[in-house]
């Protein structure tokens, strides 16, 4: 049973004072836990460790279904925003091409990890926040951007999805699967710092010292459905506008 949350009174916008402060405060358990986790092949996921490894690995139908249809010959590019140092992403699509950009604010650490542990990634994380993706990447860009589970561990999740959706091309989707209240379920140790919920059809951000509606606050941009399940929220936004 989804536990029913204490929720503050709504803002129009993340308040993130603090938030960056919090984030490094958590970063060391984070890395500790990728270093155990290469260490032991995996730790208690050792079928988690052995498909990020696996460059044959089809892509999932969850993630296919958010694909733009096209000419088979054009190659389709996925941004896998806070990917980890292994997108959990499949790499292959039968009869397209893609090129998948995996990014997460630790993938030079995350690099020094798998060194350290002789593993050679199939698709290298490169360094960025996804707080300045709009730095390292061009509007316009991409044919579908992902989040898993990445996005709750950050310091501005408002301002993320907004860089996702200028960098995404105009009918193509950002889609968002997180946990629902893991922050909340987490005792907001570490990197959970943010809950990702569903109010109604809205997709809503919070935690208890703010919160924001954000298919009220970006719905001028993009069309905005939320789905939930017992443990999950999954978010797609379709582009709307041009950047």
């Amino acid at each position: 049973m989804q536990p029913a949350p204490s929720k503050p009174a709504s803002n129009e916008v993340i308040q993130t004072s603090g938030a960056k402060h919090l984030w490094t405060d958590g970063l060391h358990d984070e890395i500790a836990f990728w270093d155990k986790w290469f260490r032991t092949r995996g730790d208690a996921w050792p079928e988690d460790y052995l498909s990020r490894l696996d460059p044959n690995l089809p892509l999932a139908d969850s993630v296919v279904q958010h694909l733009p249809r096209g000419a088979s010959d054009v190659p389709l590019e996925i941004l896998d925003v806070g990917a980890g140092p292994l997108t959990i992403l499949g790499k292959q699509v039968p009869g397209r091409t893609i090129r998948i950009t995996p990014v997460d604010p630790l993938a030079d650490v995350y690099r020094r990890i798998m060194d350290k542990h002789g593993v050679t990634p199939p698709v290298a994380t490169s360094w960025c926040h996804g707080e300045l993706l709009t730095e390292r990447f061009r509007p316009n860009t991409f044919d579908l951007v992902w989040a898993q589970n990445s996005l709750d561990h950050s310091y501005d999740p408002l301002r993320i999805i907004e860089q996702a959706l200028t960098v995404t091309r105009p009918g193509c989707r950002v889609v968002l699967t997180h946990i629902r209240n893991e922050a909340l379920n987490e005792n907001y140790q570490g990197l959970h710092q943010w809950n990702f919920d569903g109010e109604g059809s809205d997709f809503v951000i919070w935690n208890p010292r703010t919160r924001v509606n954000v298919t009220k606050q970006l719905g001028h941009l993009a069309e905005i459905r939320t789905q939930l399940s017992p443990a999950s929220v999954v978010v797609s936004l379709l582009k709307t506008t041009e950047s």
